[in-house]
């Protein structure tokens, strides 16, 4: 890793980093968007969010789809792995950090 940078935080509930890589790896690897704190963490590329509100907005949805598959008991497979058992109690604390994410949101737009 050559530099990380904290891009937005409500602590303890939100760290949004952007992880930049030292050169010689693949371009599309030089540069990803992590999110860590009191939900599940996720890591994914700029390309599709080139800001923090994008990346965070991106962290939404993503979470968004693995927790309306969980409350609709769909197939998991093609949602991004979160790390916890699929329970409505986990999907249902995941929607509340959800809104709070799109509320501060707002701020950043």
């Amino acid at each position: 890793m050559a530099e990380l940078v904290l891009a937005f935080a409500v602590a303890p509930i939100l760290g949004l980093f952007l992880m930049r890589f030292a050169p010689g790896g693949r371009p599309e690897d030089a540069e990803r968007w992590v999110v860590v704190g009191d939900l599940p963490s996720m890591h994914f590329e700029t390309d599709d969010a080139p800001t923090p509100a994008r990346a965070l907005a991106l962290y939404c949805a993503i979470a968004q789809d693995w927790a309306d598959a969980v409350l609709a008991g769909r197939d998991l497979s093609e949602s991004y792995p979160v790390p916890v058992a699929p329970t409505r109690d986990h999907a249902e604390s995941l929607n509340a950090r959800i809104a709070f994410i799109r509320e501060s949101l707002q701020g950043l737009t």
